[in-house]
């Protein structure tokens, strides 16, 4: 059967309302009918929502009135049930961001008025909307989403019958990177685990823990003496974790080496699953001296390769930082200009194929780009716009499963169009 034949022209009857509204029943959905009026209170809530009521028909209101009444039905058929508390919290976020528009509550409650509804009518508005969108999900995951998929085989002949309609790809440029970490050298670590051992001492000579780190951890908490306060399982780095919860109430760790840098820990009380731990933290931080150390490494690479003495693909398996670089080489994939990362696509842009870009720096990383080849434009390929097709398709089907779902719930809700 074709999707709902029964609408009657509106128009006139709508265009038709004022101050004065003379209501009547437009449509019956099995047991239940919508007014006139409904359909007019409707225009305006979705008006006063910020919808441009405008681009919808009068029929397409009631369409989408009748859709809502059906799908409702159906839901209570099959008993679906709602969170209404978490809906009221939706509704009366939403209603919130609607006021925030406004520069006053005022200047809102007036715009209201004007369109002949209160704040309680508006949220109220939102809680069913929310509330049908809640139900009909449910329900289309239920009896269309779960039902329809894409096949390779539909993707591929509908990526071969209109490949040469798909926009091409502009010209990109594969990309080679080489990226190092500018990270504290051994003389900056052997300094840091020298102090954390000084402080080590004087504990161990009887000084005030919480004393030595508020005078010395480079961590925020020693505004408290060190004071972490009580904390779980899970919620502190694993080493930190297993030097802490292995304490007893009044002992201090051996010096315990983080991502953070060096720390020393004391137990001050334990409870359940619990403790409550001080400590003294000395942050790990590359020197002035290893920034310069690790740029000097970065434009030796760069001279080698510009200098043809090393392939780009040696030199970023020796030098770079990158966890793929075993995998990929120091090729980081296809870019057109517009995929250039913003901070350097003003030293990306301009390269010639193999020619390699500065040593950039940004927090705590160096960075060396090189284009290694160019492509000139052309059509996706297939497993380029794969994912693209697939949502497309799925979507085409879904679109045609709801429209058949929904014609069958209103065929057998019995919808009648009163003219």
């Amino acid at each position: 059967m074709k999707r709902f034949i029964l609408i009657v022209l509106l128009g006139l009857a709508l265009a038709g309302l004022a101050a004065e509204l003379v209501d009547r029943i437009v449509a019956k959905v099995g047991s239940e009918i919508i007014l006139m009026s409904d359909v007019y209170k409707h225009m305006q809530q979705m008006r006063s929502s910020g919808v441009e009521v405008e681009r919808f028909s009068p029929e397409a209101i009631l369409q989408q009135l009748i859709e809502q009444k059906v799908i409702s039905q159906k839901a209570r058929e099959l008993d679906i049930k709602i969170d209404q508390t978490k809906v009221r919290q939706y509704a009366e976020r939403y209603l919130q961001q609607i006021k925030a528009n406004y520069p006053s509550e005022e200047a809102f409650l007036n715009d209201l008025a004007a369109e002949g509804m209160t704040e309680r009518e508006l949220l109220a508005f939102y809680e069913g909307q929310i509330t049908e969108n809640a139900m009909s999900e449910k329900l289309v995951e239920n009896y269309v989403s779960s039902q329809v998929s894409v096949s390779e085989a539909e993707m591929l002949e509908f990526y071969t019958a209109t490949k040469d309609t798909l926009a091409v790809k502009p010209t990109t440029w594969e990309m080679g990177l080489i990226m190092q970490e500018i990270k504290p050298s051994k003389d900056t670590e052997d300094a840091a685990l020298e102090e954390i051992r000084d402080l080590q001492r004087r504990l161990n000579l009887g000084e005030d823990f919480a004393a030595l780190a508020s005078q010395f951890s480079d961590c925020p908490s020693k505004e408290r003496g060190g004071d972490l306060g009580f904390f779980g399982l899970g919620m502190m780095v694993k080493p930190f974790e297993e030097a802490a919860f292995s304490l007893n109430i009044g002992e201090i760790s051996d010096v315990v080496r983080t991502e953070f840098g060096y720390h020393l820990i004391k137990v001050e009380e334990k409870r359940a699953n619990d403790v409550r731990a001080r400590h003294i933290l000395k942050i790990l931080n590359p020197t002035s001296e290893d920034s310069l150390a690790a740029r000097r490494t970065m434009e030796n690479v760069r001279a080698l390769y510009s200098s043809g003495e090393e392939e780009f693909e040696v030199l970023a398996r020796r030098h770079s930082s990158d966890p793929e670089v075993e995998k990929n080489g120091g090729i980081i994939g296809e870019m057109a200009a517009t995929e250039f990362p913003d901070l350097f696509a003003q030293h990306i842009v301009p390269l010639a194929v193999g020619e390699m870009t500065p040593v950039l720096e940004n927090e705590g990383m160096l960075y060396l780009f090189v284009k290694t080849r160019e492509i000139p434009p052309r059509v996706f390929t297939f497993d380029e716009v794969k994912d693209n097709l697939n949502s497309y398709l799925l979507r085409q089907k879904q679109v045609q499963a709801y429209d058949a779902w929904i014609a069958k719930l209103i065929e057998d809700a019995f919808v009648e169009i009163v003219r």
